[in-house]
């Protein structure tokens, strides 16, 4: 395998090599399962060290599909959801919760970071934001990690978003390094109150 993490551009250019030497793009037994838990051959990997390996090596190809890339060879993987889970949130910079609440303004200053269980940090801001799906009934919110791959924000952590939240133009949401991210996809009918608020 490899000695440590690639970068995406290096990982891109692995994947460029193997397209002009017309690699063949093998189909690795290894899957994802919807709780982020990895597997090979059906059994779960329990090796953290692989796990982390492995997640730091994958990326999407142009047609959709996940693949694990080295320098010697190129296979694909079946991920059920999303390849990864955040698992943590840090507020790594704050205004005090200073500020207009009623306006939606509380926290517009501070920073949010998330992180996933195998290491992968990123910070809500204009180039990672939240997309909501709905699945199974329900809203599922995720965010991009890097190049096209997406974690998907564990419940926990989802309610210590919504605990932090406030109201803004019509919409459930937090700030994080000067930008709005909603929570939900829908619109509040009535403008909640301070109090209403800070019970979130």
């Amino acid at each position: 395998m490899i000695d440590k993490a690639p970068t995406v551009d290096v990982m891109r250019g692995w994947v460029t090599k193997h397209r002009d030497n017309q690699t063949p793009i093998q189909q690795f037994d290894i899957s994802i399962d919807a709780n982020g838990q990895w597997f090979h051959e059906g059994s779960p990997i329990r090796r953290e060290k692989m796990v982390a390996l492995f997640a730091s090596i994958l990326t999407r190809l142009d047609d959709g599909q996940f693949a694990l890339v080295t320098p010697g060879e190129i296979g694909i993987i079946s991920v059920a959801d999303a390849p990864f889970i955040i698992t943590k949130m840090v507020i790594v910079d704050s205004d005090d919760n200073s500020g207009n609440n009623s306006n939606g303004n509380k926290g517009k200053d501070r920073v949010i970071q998330l992180m996933t269980l195998h290491g992968d940090m990123v910070t809500l801001d204009a180039d990672h934001r939240i997309t909501l799906r709905q699945k199974n009934g329900g809203e599922k919110p995720y965010i991009i990690i890097r190049s096209g791959l997406e974690a998907l924000i564990n419940r926990t952590v989802f309610y210590e978003l919504v605990e932090a939240s406030v109201e803004h133009d019509g919409q459930i949401g937090v700030w994080s390094a000067g930008v709005f991210h909603p929570l939900s996809d829908e619109r509040l009918s009535e403008p909640l109150s301070p109090a209403s608020t800070d019970d979130l």
